[in-house]
C-alpha cells in the first residue's frame, strides 16, 4: 500500500512541477507566482524519496523547454533543482530554518558564480561584460515598470525622468543585495510550504520541531547592521557598496523576525490558520510600505524589547 501511495503522490508531484514550470513559458500571463513556487513540488520530492525522481522529472521538464527552442528557462530550471537539493539536503539533517535558509542561498549563488566564471572563460567574454547584460536586463523591465506606474499616478515628469535615469547605476551597486534577498524569501515560502505538506501528507516526514513564529535572528545580527550603516559614511565606493548591500540584507532579515513576531500574536485569534494568513495579506494589501516599516523596527527591537517573551526560552539558534 506505501508503495502504491508512494508512486501516486511521485506522479502527482511531477505533474505539479510540471504545470508550476512550464506553464509561465508558454503562458506568460499571470505566471510569476506560478514560478514562485516552483521549487516547492522538487524540495518535496527530493526531501521524501530517492534523487533519481527529481532528475528524471528534470529530464522530462529539460527536454520540453529545448524543444521549444528556449534556452533560458533552463538556467531557472537549474536554479529550482539548486534550490531542492540545499532545501532538503538540510532537511535531511535536520537542520533549522536559519540553517537550512543560509544553505538554501549560498548553494545556487555559489554555482550561479561558477557557472558564470566558467561561461566567461569559455565564450572569452570579460566577467564584467556579462553582468552588465544582465544589469541591463532588469534595468529595462524596472524602467518599463516605473513608465508604467508615471501613466496611473500623478508627479512630476522631470522627477520621474531622473528616478528612471538613475536606476542602472542604482541597480547596479544593490544588486547582490537584491540577489540574497529574492533568493530568502522565495526559499522561506518554498520551505515553508513543503515542510507543511511533508508533515501532513502520508506518510509523514518526521522534521524538527521547528516554527516560525518563534524564529530570531542572532543577536550578533544588530552589530553587522550598526556596521554597515556606519560604512555609508566612509569616503570609499568599495566600502560604502558593500555596507549598503549588508545593510539592506540585515533589514530583510529583521523585517522576516518582525513577521514572526506577528505570526506569533496572530496564533491568539480565536481563528483558523487560513483566516490567519488571508488577514494578513489583506493587511500588507492595503498599508504594505507602513506594515514593512512595523515589522523591520519590531524585528530589530525584538533584541531588546523580547516581544515573545523568549528569554527564558529559547525556541530557534
Amino acid at each position: 500500500m506505501k508503495v502504491v501511495v508512494g508512486h501516486a503522490e511521485v506522479l502527482y508531484l511531477a505533474l505539479l512541477s510540471g504545470v508550476l514550470t512550464l506553464l509561465p513559458i508558454f503562458v506568460p500571463l499571470g505566471g510569476g507566482l506560478l514560478t514562485a513556487l516552483a521549487p516547492f513540488p522538487f524540495i518535496v520530492l527530493a526531501s521524501k524519496y530517492p534523487w533519481q525522481y527529481v532528475v528524471s522529472v528534470l529530464g522530462l521538464e529539460s527536454g520540453v523547454i529545448l524543444l521549444d527552442g528556449r534556452l533560458q528557462p533552463l538556467v531557472f530550471l537549474g536554479q529550482c533543482a539548486l534550490i531542492a537539493w540545499g532545501i532538503s539536503w538540510a532537511t535531511r539533517r535536520r537542520w533549522s530554518i536559519s540553517q537550512t535558509l543560509l544553505c538554501s542561498i549560498a548553494v545556487p549563488c555559489v554555482v550561479g558564480m561558477l557557472v558564470a566564471v566558467a561561461y566567461s572563460l569559455l565564450m572569452q567574454l570579460p566577467l564584467d561584460a556579462l553582468v552588465m547584460r544582465y544589469v541591463q536586463k532588469i534595468v529595462d523591465a524596472s524602467q518599463e515598470y516605473v513608465r508604467t506606474l508615471e501613466q496611473f499616478q500623478e508627479g512630476d515628469a522631470e522627477q520621474w525622468a531622473v528616478l528612471i535615469e538613475a536606476l542602472p547605476q542604482l541597480l547596479l551597486i544593490v544588486l547582490p543585495a537584491l540577489i540574497v534577498i529574492g533568493h530568502l524569501c522565495l526559499n522561506l515560502l518554498n520551505y515553508l510550504l513543503a515542510r507543511r505538506y511533508c508533515q501532513r501528507s502520508q506518510p509523514p516526514l518526521a522534521l524538527p520541531p521547528d516554527d516560525l513564529a518563534g524564529w530570531k535572528a542572532s543577536e550578533y545580527l544588530v552589530w553587522v547592521f550598526l556596521a554597515s550603516g556606519a560604512s555609508l559614511f566612509v569616503p570609499s565606493d568599495v566600502v560604502g557598496t558593500i555596507g549598503v548591500n549588508l545593510l539592506l540584507i540585515t533589514l530583510a532579515l529583521y523585517f522576516l523576525q518582525g513577521v514572526a513576531i506577528v505570526l506569533f500574536w496572530g496564533r491568539r485569534l480565536p481563528v483558523p490558520l487560513g483566516v490567519q494568513c488571508f488577514l494578513l495579506a489583506l493587511l500588507f494589501l492595503v498599508a504594505g510600505p507602513f506594515c514593512v516599516i512595523i515589522c523591520t523596527a519590531a524585528g530589530l527591537f525584538d533584541l531588546w524589547v523580547d516581544f515573545r517573551r523568549q528569554r527564558r526560552h529559547s525556541m530557534l539558534p
